[in-house]
């Protein structure tokens, strides 16, 4: 355990305020040179009929600030309490007892970002990160990775897909005068106030009667046509997010049904376009190879312990982007794996690596939020450190990404993308015989 021991010491932990203040339960913060901002944008668009409204969180890079001692400017990981029954409805578990569970678990874990702060206006274009969750997640599951990608120069566009798969997620109807009524959260005063304590509506925004829509149970659960038609959806979702995104940076008055006093103008050359990276975990890896087949404005892709039945076979050949493959030990098996392999068969760099004591939740901010025995009771750890599997990860992908950026001033770990680092493994540890 020596080495694990090191690699756990190399992880920053969160800091604490010296003055007695107590901080509120939150995420490991991002490591890099920029501190992180975030918003939620539900946005429709035409013609987008077949896809409906979008929903998205978008982490981007601020000034460098003290992010813990304005802790008090972080939104909650639980945007709302249905998000917690959502879990519960997910696991086929009684909703209003493990609702209140999951809430009792999570309710009060805050994501180190700052809510809608300026974006950082120091003259750089960021590279745009698209993110695509797994089976059973929101916008948030991932929230530890996007900030760390934001905090080293990235907007990244965290999804919520609305196929059916999310955890949880809603819709926003229009009143009978036809207009979406929005209004601003008010903290209510209490005879003791409890400065830790929050309401579970949108951060900043309280909206009336949003139509809820949990996870959508399909048997049998690996049956083709349906998850490959929902695949083609969320790549859909992220393409349009793309064209918002690209509305933002020419500068266009972007509707956000959700509101909020955010200027989306400040958004306005602020990205760079032409380096805009597709990356998923699980349901969201088969949607990343799918995007990549489909939509030539990612240039480069990033599958994170993908789930590749819904993969048409059409994609395999159409992927001519450099694509990293980043699985964990206790999750593949010999078929995955072998389709996996399908699309290698071009000449661009198809880089498949394994992390050693990881499970298929090691890159989800579940191993955070519940203690060691209960999570792995839950399967969302393995063997290694959560700090360990995140770091590896995180390093894992933005040498990736960095390398095919041409990125020369960056620190590209080579053992780990070449497998010789001592928790990583070169293609896979399933046996393929």
């Amino acid at each position: 355990m020596g080495k694990i021991d090191n690699l756990i010491q190399s992880v920053p932990l969160p800091l604490d305020l010296g003055s007695g203040e107590r901080i509120r339960k939150h995420l490991p913060p991002g490591t890099g040179e920029y501190s992180v901002g975030c918003l939620d944008c539900d946005h429709t668009s035409e013609p987008l009929s077949d896809t409906g409204a979008l929903l998205f969180r978008l982490y981007y890079p601020i000034e460098k600030t003290d992010i813990i001692k304005r802790h008090k400017q972080w939104p909650l990981w639980l945007p709302r309490r249905q998000y917690s029954e959502g879990f519960a409805h997910y696991l086929k578990l009684n909703t209003k007892v493990f609702g209140k569970i999951f809430k009792w678990l999570a309710g009060d874990v805050y994501i180190p970002a700052l809510w809608q702060s300026p974006p950082c206006a120091n003259g750089k274009k960021f590279p745009v990160v698209m993110f695509s969750h797994g089976i059973g997640g929101n916008r948030t599951t991932n929230s530890t990775l996007c900030i760390e990608l934001a905090s080293q120069g990235f907007i990244v566009v965290a999804m919520e897909h609305r196929d059916g798969s999310a955890s949880m997620t809603y819709e926003i109807k229009p009143n009978e005068k036809g207009n979406v009524e929005i209004v601003e959260e008010v903290e209510k005063t209490q005879q003791k106030p409890n400065r830790h304590k929050r309401n579970h509506s949108f951060h900043g925004y309280n909206i009336t009667d949003p139509e809820w829509k949990p996870f959508v149970h399909y048997e049998p659960w690996n049956e083709f046509e349906y998850r490959n038609n929902q695949v083609k959806k969320r790549s859909r979702e992220c393409s349009e997010a793309l064209n918002i995104l690209t509305s933002l940076n020419l500068g266009v008055e972007v509707h956000n049904t959700l509101g909020g006093n955010f200027n989306n103008k400040l958004f306005k050359e602020r990205m760079d376009l032409s380096k805009v990276i597709m990356m998923g975990h699980s349901f969201g890896g088969s949607t990343c190879l799918h995007t990549l087949a489909h939509d030539k404005r990612f240039i480069i892709g990033a599958v994170l312990d993908g789930w590749m039945h819904p993969v048409g076979e059409e994609v395999y050949d159409n992927i001519t982007q450099p694509t990293l493959l980043l699985n964990m030990e206790s999750f593949q098996w010999k078929e995955n794996i072998e389709q996996m392999l399908k699309i290698q068969k071009n000449e661009t760099e198809k880089n498949m690596i394994t992390m050693k004591g990881a499970c298929h939740q090691s890159v989800t901010d579940f191993q955070f939020i519940v203690g060691k025995r209960l999570a792995r009771f839950m399967d969302c750890r393995h063997i290694i450190h959560p700090r360990v599997s995140l770091d590896l990860c995180n390093k894992a992908v933005l040498s990736f990404v960095w390398k095919h950026l041409g990125c020369e001033d960056r620190e590209i770990h080579e053992d780990i993308l070449s497998g010789e680092h001592p928790l990583m493994i070169k293609g896979t540890n399933v046996d393929m015989s």
